[in-house]
C-alpha cells in the first residue's frame, strides 16, 4: 500500500526547507565576503601604525639635522638651550612610540619596514656622534664630512622610507582587488542561489494548490451549498491525509444530515397530518362525550345503562386529553415565556407515554414535590424535554427482563428547582458517556435521530438551567434537569374560587348551575350534526332558546332573516362553505356587534395563527372535545363578562 506523508509533515518538511534556503544564503555571504574583508584588514592597522611612527620618527630627525647643520659651521660654543632642542629631537625618535609588533604586518612588508628602521637608526647615530662633538667643543676640522655623510643617512633613510610606501599601497591594492573579486563571485552566487529558489517555488505551489488549496477550495464550495440547504452535496475525497480524511468526515456529516432531514421531513408531516385531522377525530369525541353526558343526565336511565355511559365518557375524556397532548406536543409554536410548574411539565409528558408502561411492564414511581417553586420557561418545550428523557428510559428499559422500574422526582433545593428521571437499566456506556449530548450521538442506529438530549439540553440552558447525567457506575441512568426558581410574585389579594376544571367533574354529576340559561338566544354553528344536536339538546334543557346552522353561510342567512340577533354564537372554526374564522370577519366588517358575540370551537386552536386570519382572542377559544357542563359555565361567563363592559 501506498504510504501518504501527512499534510502536516509535509507543511513541515517544507517550512524546513525554506527556513534552510532563506538561512543558507545569509550564511554563505557572510563567510564568503568575511574571508575577503578580513584578508584587506589584516594587518592593515598595524601597518598604518608603524608607517606613521617611522613618519613620526623621520621628522624628528630631520629637525635635528636642520640645527645640526646650523650650529657646525659656526666656530663658536653652541648654547645649551640649542643642544638640549637637538637632544630630545634624536631622543624621540631613536625609539618607537608604539609596541606594535611586525608580526601582524604582511610577511612582504617587514623586510622594507625593518629596513627603513634601519636607515633611521644610523641617521639618529649620527646625530648623537655630532651632538657630542659639539658639546666638548673640540677639533672641528672634520666637520664638513660629518655633514656629508649626515645627508647622505637622511637620504638614504627617505628612500627607503619611500619604497615601504610604495609596497604598502601596492599591497592594500592588491588585497582591495581580491576584495572586489570575491564581491562579484558572491553578487553571482547570490543570483544564482535566488534563481535556484525560484525553480523550487515551481513544485511548492503545485504541492500547495493540489494538497491544500483545492481541497480547502473543494470544502469551501461544499459548505455554501449545505448553507444554502443542498444536503446532496459531496466533496471529492483525494489521498488519505487529514484534508482528506476532513472531506470523508464531511460527507458523512452531510449523510448524517440529510438521513435527519427526512426523518425530521417525516415527523413534520405527521405533525401536520396530526393537526389536520384532530379536527375529524375531535367532533366524533365530542358527539360520545356529549351524547354520554345528555344520556346520564337523564334520570329515566337505568343503573346498568348509566354505568355503560359513565364508561363511555371517562374513555372519550382519555382520549380527548391525549390526542390533546399529542397535537402541543407536535405543533411547532412560537417560544413563550411563562412561569411554569415542572410537576404540570411532568403530568403532561406522563399522560403521553403513559401507554407504553403497561405495554412494556414497567412500574413508575417516584414523588413530585407538591410544594414545587415555579420556574420560568416554555411550557411546551419544557414538557418535550421531559418526554425525551421518559422515552430514552423506556428504550433502554425494554432492552432488559423485568422488573423494569422508572422513577420521576422532583424537588427544590435552594434556588434550583429540579427534575429527575432514573431507570433501573444497564445504564449509558462509557464510551458513550463523553459525546451523549453531542447531534447526532444515538445507541439506537436507525431508529434515533441522536438530536434529543442534544435538543433537551439546549432547551434546559436557554432557560438558564442545565441537563445532566449523574454518574452511577453498575446502576441505570438517571438524568436531573435543573432550572432556576422564578423570582416570587408580590402577594395579590385572594382571588375568588375559580369554577371546577373539566377534570374535576365528576362523570354522570349534574353540574350546579353558576346562572340561569333561560331567556338567551343561543346559535349553534357547527357541520357535524352529531356535535351540533347533543350541545342544542342540552342548552335547551339549561332553559335557552338554541338555534341550528350547519355552516357559516347559514348562520349569517340566520341572523339576517327572521331569526333575528344571538345573544351567544358558538361557531366552529373548520367548515365548509364558511368556517368560523370567515364567520367571525363577515360580521366585524357587517355587524360588530355580532361579532363581540362569537365563541369558537375547534379541534386544532392553531390554525388561529394561521397566516391571512382575522386574530381572535384565545380566552373566546373552546377546544373539542369540550364537556357540556364546561359549555355552559364559559357561556355564562362571557355573558357576564359583555354585561359587565356594557355597564362600564
Amino acid at each position: 500500500m501506498k504510504r501518504v506523508v501527512s499534510l502536516r509533515a509535509t507543511l513541515l518538511l517544507m517550512t524546513l526547507a525554506a527556513g534552510v534556503y532563506a538561512g543558507v544564503l545569509p550564511l554563505y555571504l557572510f563567510v564568503r565576503a568575511r574571508a575577503a574583508a578580513l584578508a584587506l584588514g589584516k594587518g592593515t592597522a598595524a601597518l598604518v601604525v608603524l608607517q606613521d611612527d617611522l613618519a613620526r620618527r623621520n621628522s624628528g630627525l630631520r629637525h635635528a639635522a636642520a640645527l645640526v647643520r646650523q650650529l657646525v659651521p659656526s666656530r663658536t660654543r653652541p648654547a645649551p638651550g640649542s643642544l638640549d632642542s637637538i637632544r630630545l629631537f634624536i631622543a624621540a625618535a631613536s625609539a618607537p612610540a608604539s609596541g606594535q609588533s611586525y608580526g601582524t604586518v604582511p610577511a612582504a612588508l617587514r623586510a622594507p619596514l625593518g629596513r627603513a628602521e634601519e636607515a633611521l637608526s644610523r641617521v639618529a647615530s649620527a646625530l648623537a656622534a655630532e651632538l657630542a662633538l659639539l658639546e666638548r667643543g673640540g677639533d672641528r676640522s672634520g666637520d664638513a664630512r660629518r655633514i656629508r655623510t649626515l645627508d647622505s643617512l637622511t637620504q638614504i633613510a627617505d628612500e627607503r622610507m619611500l619604497v615601504a610606501g610604495q609596497q604598502a599601497r601596492r599591497d592594500l591594492l592588491d588585497r582591495q582587488q581580491a576584495l572586489q573579486l570575491a564581491a562579484g563571485e558572491v553578487l553571482r552566487d547570490a543570483i544564482l542561489w535566488l534563481a535556484l529558489g525560484a525553480v523550487g517555488v515551481v513544485p511548492a505551489v503545485y504541492l500547495v494548490r493540489r494538497r491544500v488549496w483545492r481541497p480547502l477550495a473543494e470544502l469551501e464550495a461544499g459548505l455554501a451549498r449545505v448553507a444554502e440547504g443542498d444536503l446532496t452535496t459531496g466533496v471529492p475525497v483525494r489521498g488519505s491525509d487529514e484534508l482528506a480524511r476532513l472531506a470523508q468526515h464531511f460527507n458523512e456529516m452531510t449523510r448524517v444530515l440529510r438521513d435527519r432531514a427526512e426523518e425530521q421531513g417525516r415527523f413534520a408531516a405527521a405533525g401536520e397530518l396530526l393537526a389536520g385531522v384532530a379536527h375529524e377525530v375531535n367532533n366524533p369525541l365530542m358527539a360520545i362525550a356529549a351524547h354520554a353526558e345528555n344520556s346520564i343526565a337523564d334520570p329515566a336511565l337505568a343503573e346498568p345503562q348509566r354505568a355503560e355511559m359513565l364508561q363511555i365518557l371517562r374513555q372519550a375524556r382519555r382520549a380527548a386529553k391525549l390526542l390533546r397532548g399529542l397535537l402541543r406536543f407536535v405543533r411547532v409554536t412560537d417560544q413563550e415565556v411563562t412561569r411554569v410548574n415542572l410537576n404540570d411539565a411532568v403530568r403532561g409528558a406522563m399522560d403521553l407515554v403513559s401507554y407504553r408502561f403497561v405495554l412494556d411492564e414497567i412500574t413508575v414511581g417516584g414523588r413530585l414535590d407538591p410544594g414545587l417553586v415555579a420556574v420560568e420557561g416554555d411550557a411546551i418545550k419544557l414538557e418535550q424535554v421531559v418526554v425525551n428523557l421518559l422515552s430514552n428510559a423506556i428504550d433502554a428499559l425494554r432492552a432488559i427482563s423485568p422488573p423494569r422500574e422508572l422513577t420521576v422526582d422532583t424537588w427544590c433545593e435552594g434556588a434550583r428547582v429540579s427534575v429527575a428521571v432514573e431507570d433501573n437499566a444497564r445504564g449509558v456506556a462509557a464510551e458513550m458517556v463523553p459525546r451523549l449530548f453531542r447531534p447526532f450521538a444515538t445507541t439506537k442506529a436507525r431508529r434515533g435521530t441522536g438530536l434529543g438530549l442534544y435538543i433537551s439540553r439546549q432547551i434546559a440552558r436557554a432557560a438558564g438551567g442545565d441537563l445532566a447525567l449523574e454518574s452511577r457506575p453498575g446502576k441505570g441512568a438517571r438524568f436531573v434537569l435543573s432550572l432556576p426558581a422564578a423570582a416570587a410574585l408580590p402577594v395579590a389579594s385572594p382571588a375568588p374560587p375559580a369554577p371546577p376544571a373539566p377534570s374535576a367533574v365528576r362523570p354522570g354529576a349534574v353540574p350546579h348551575p353558576v346562572a340561569s340559561l333561560a331567556g338567551l338566544h343561543v346559535l349553534i354553528v357547527d357541520d357535524e350534526e352529531a356535535v351540533r344536536r347533543p350541545m342544542a339538546r342540552f342548552l335547551s334543557r339549561r332553559g335557552a332558546r338554541v338555534d341550528e346552522a350547519q355552516d357559516g353561510a347559514e348562520a349569517l342567512e340566520r341572523l339576517n332573516g327572521a331569526g333575528g340577533e344571538a345573544d351567544v354564537i358558538v361557531a366552529d372554526l373548520r367548515m365548509p362553505r364558511m368556517g368560523g374564522v370567515e364567520l367571525f370577519a363577515t360580521l366585524e366588517d357587517t355587524r360588530p356587534a355580532l361579532a363581540s358575540r362569537v365563541l369558537f370551537l375547534s379541534g386544532d386552536i392553531s390554525q388561529l395563527a394561521e397566516p391571512g386570519n382575522t386574530p381572535v382572542p384565545r380566552e373566546r377559544v373552546l377546544v373539542k372535545p369540550v364537556e357540556l357542563a364546561e359549555l355552559e359555565r364559559r357561556i355564562l361567563e362571557f355573558i357576564r363578562a359583555r354585561e359587565s363592559e356594557g355597564a362600564g
